[in-house]
């Protein structure tokens, strides 16, 4: 029986069907809250619910009991409460999802995601670590789905900088096939993978892409990298969702990384983000955030 967290997420709500896919066939225990929508769930053949907490070790020994392999979608941070789970419970095959950000020079987080992978690389598990880009899919990503809104909405779109920054966005079913994939190869033990999207897109490019399919004429005006700093400290003492001082500076750093392992081994082959992006937008109308 596989275990997995964090399946009511974006990448999640792929992953059972991606698994089935990749050919696992065996029983699959979702680690659920008390107030997730898991109604997509009970029509998924062979799963189970499994209410309990991702920051709990004692929930989650309770849950891993009969299990042979866990999939951790939520947050790395709570890889060692994962972690201590499998050795109590003898659980030897794990999948944990962490990010690319580890790489960047500005995210604040990036030390402690690689103090995080180190600690998984040396906790004895037959490991396997999956470095996602920014995740897209629906309205459940985290900064897609938001500009997608306001380039519904407004007429003009600020740019912070020239807008030539790199970025390659992954679709989250993309993620998810990967995820799978890895799963059901052994060659993924003890590795870990960088996966994006098809090709690296300059961030005005992604601006303008979704205006184009929005059949939208916008106005995208490029504010002085200064000017969007300072805005960028104001939305951090905020807390806002929109901006903060990561953000723009991390919309000047080209994010472009280099997936051949994960092709070799897992067999991963993206989309691009003129086709995942569509997709996105569909979700969005179907569940009504943006006019059809």
């Amino acid at each position: 029986m596989l275990f997995i967290t964090g399946v009511t997420g974006l990448t999640g709500r792929f992953l059972i069907d991606c698994l089935r896919e990749a050919g696992y066939r065996g029983p699959i225990r979702c680690l659920v809250r008390e107030h997730s929508d898991v109604s997509w769930i009970r029509d998924k053949d062979n799963t189970e619910l499994y209410l309990g907490d991702v920051s709990n070790v004692k929930s989650l020994k309770v849950g891993l009991k009969g299990i042979e392999g866990v999939i951790h979608l939520v947050n790395i941070r709570f890889s060692p409460q994962i972690i201590e789970a499998c050795h109590s419970a003898n659980v030897k095959r794990v999948i944990i999802v962490s990010t690319t950000g580890i790489y960047s020079k500005y995210r604040e987080c990036s030390e402690e995601y690689k103090s995080l992978e180190k600690i998984i690389i040396e906790s004895g598990l037959d490991y396997t670590i999956i470095r996602p880009t920014m995740i897209y899919g629906n309205q459940r990503d985290k900064n897609i789905h938001r500009l997608i809104m306001i380039i519904d909405k407004f007429p003009v779109i600020p740019v912070v900088g020239d807008g030539t920054g790199l970025m390659q966005p992954i679709y989250a079913r993309d993620l998810a096939r990967a995820i799978a994939e890895a799963y059901v190869r052994p060659v993924s033990i003890g590795k870990a993978y960088n996966v994006a999207g098809k090709n690296p897109i300059k961030y005005i490019e992604i601006l303008k892409l979704i205006a184009d399919k929005l059949r939208k004429r916008r106005l995208f005006v490029k504010i002085p990298y200064s000017i969007s700093l300072l805005a960028g400290y104001i939305g951090s003492l905020l807390n806002s969702k929109l901006i903060d001082v990561e953000k723009v500076k991390r919309v000047r750093e080209d994010k472009v990384f280099d997936y051949s392992d994960a092709v070799r081994d897992l067999d991963f082959s993206p989309i691009s983000f003129e086709e995942g992006i569509q997709l996105e937008i569909n979700a969005l109308r179907e569940v009504g955030l943006i006019r059809a």
